[in-house]
């Protein structure tokens, strides 16, 4: 029972009616992301980034993209991915209806829009990082590159492999050969006014060993034993220390604000060959030549082919050598040994010179041959078993690596490299843990390129974001700092 005096809890009044109806525009604070999306949409040229810009004249209108534009990336920012759940979203979360003016595109729409601007939505990434240089949140002074392993949308459960694939198709081969002899021998006694009549499950068997073909030749073309029906662009990759189908997710980060300036994605389960075309694709879509820029990239990237390119571009690299370095109870490790480029000579940890035996050539490339015939050697049989003496190769790239190896050594360059961890880790981390990004949920390498692109450029918006909701002009004046810097 009541006691008198006491207040009545507070419950929703559901006949509640206004006297006048409130504004579509009071629905969300002034620093709303969703305000905050709506101003940088509508400050970027869609033509000329090439979205299609759909034209009627006659019929319904279709809508525009700056709209279905905005809901994608809105639903990017809310960790609302799917187009059939970002639909319902456009009925129910408030800030969508304010951004959509309450227009409602069905998930059909979305999607088709999606599928048809991909390369356009990739373009907004450029767009980010371009509205970052002009705020000042770019610093060009050091930048860390760095790949992680996404699962594909696939099942592991529905793959097929090698083995399996050539054992079906030797069963179809021989199902085929037998159907093939009955419609013979069914020809031969039945009215040929009758005509031909396809049998029964002949159509799907050609069917299936035209994929199974298929994907023999592309297990053969990439060298891979496991191949997936739906998603054959995926490969098998150490995922969370599990074995999945996935993609290698490349992201380059400056280090002054966390802003991705670079990002791409690749079949390759190693990060070989992405060192040079990753630090060039920053240096693009930042507009400048940085080339006093240090790029921090950890061993993945320390192949010495990769290492000689990007030195050859005249990118300034700090970067573990692929081979890493040699373990202290292997004092005789090729790592010890040293090549004096100016004299064409080689040292071994022993302070002896080897000869010169010659050179061959490896997948195109020229390497010169050293041999140790010091037979008076007192580590001889602890530095090789090779009765003719340790050989040793020099590449093309062997003095590039060298001095890789003696830079990392010093002090204040490997202070220098441990901020890599601090820059490029975070990054994953944002995308992984805090937007929960684990697995793509488009399929086919193109799809999936526009979906990591779209993933980095959210998260540079969220950089931008923070910037503009806490600049001191920001309730003064409708646009973000960012793109008054572009207007100006």
């Amino acid at each position: 029972m009541r006691q008198a005096g006491m207040a009545e809890p507070i419950t929703p009044d559901y006949t509640q009616q206004f006297l006048l109806p409130p504004a579509l525009e009071e629905w969300v604070p002034g620093d709303h992301p969703a305000r905050f999306i709506r101003e940088v949409v509508e400050g970027l040229d869609l033509e000329e980034m090439g979205f299609s810009m759909p034209k009627c004249a006659e019929g319904r209108p279709p809508y525009a993209p700056s709209l279905l534009v905005k809901i994608w990336l809105c639903g990017y920012l809310l960790r609302i991915r799917s187009s059939r759940k970002l639909e319902a979203a456009c009925r129910e979360q408030l800030s969508l209806l304010w951004l959509t003016g309450m227009i409602q595109p069905d998930h059909n729409t979305l999607w088709r829009f999606w599928r048809a601007n991909q390369k356009a939505l990739r373009e907004v990434h450029k767009q980010t990082v371009h509205l970052a240089v002009r705020s000042g949140l770019v610093g060009l002074a050091v930048q860390a590159l760095d790949g992680t392993k996404i699962a594909a949308a696939c099942s592991n459960h529905s793959s097929w492999t090698k083995q399996r694939m050539e054992q079906l198709l030797a069963a179809l081969d021989g199902a085929l050969e037998e159907v093939e002899l009955q419609v013979a021998e069914q020809n031969a006694t039945d009215d040929e006014s009758l005509g031909y009549r396809l049998p029964a499950g002949l159509a799907q068997r050609e069917t299936l060993r035209a994929q199974v073909k298929a994907g023999l030749a592309q297990l053969a073309q990439d060298g891979r034993n496991h191949y997936h029906p739906v998603e054959p662009q995926a490969r098998r990759m150490q995922v969370g220390g599990e074995n999945r189908f996935a993609y290698n997710a490349q992201a380059l980060s400056d280090g002054k604000a966390g802003v991705i300036t670079a990002a791409e994605v690749v079949r390759g389960e190693t990060d070989v060959g992405q060192l040079s075309p990753m630090i060039a694709q920053g240096q693009a879509n930042v507009g400048v030549a940085a080339t006093t820029t240090e790029t921090l990239a950890d061993g993945g990237y320390g192949a010495g082919a990769d290492l000689q390119q990007a030195t050859e571009q005249g990118m300034k690299v700090l970067a573990r050598p692929a081979e890493g370095s040699p373990a202290r109870d292997k004092p005789y490790a090729s790592q010890r040994f040293h090549y004096d480029q100016e004299h064409r000579s080689v040292t071994c940890p022993e302070g002896r010179t080897l000869d010169h035996e010659g050179g061959t050539t490896k997948d195109g490339r020229r390497v010169e041959r050293y041999r140790c015939h010091h037979l008076d050697c007192p580590v001889r049989a602890l530095c090789s078993r090779d009765p003719k003496g340790r050989q040793f190769e020099v590449h093309s790239h062997t003095p590039v690596v060298q001095a890789m190896r003696a830079a990392l050594a010093r002090p204040e360059v490997k202070a220098r490299y441990r901020q890599r961890a601090g820059i490029a880790e975070l990054t994953f981390a944002q995308v992984k843990q805090h937007d929960g990004f684990r697995r793509f949920t488009a399929w086919g390498l193109e799809a999936v390129r526009t979906q990591w692109s779209l993933i980095c450029a959210t998260a540079n918006l969220r950089i931008l974001y923070a910037h503009w909701k806490t600049s001191p002009l920001r309730p003064n004046r409708p646009a973000p700092a960012c793109l008054a810097a572009v207007a100006a």
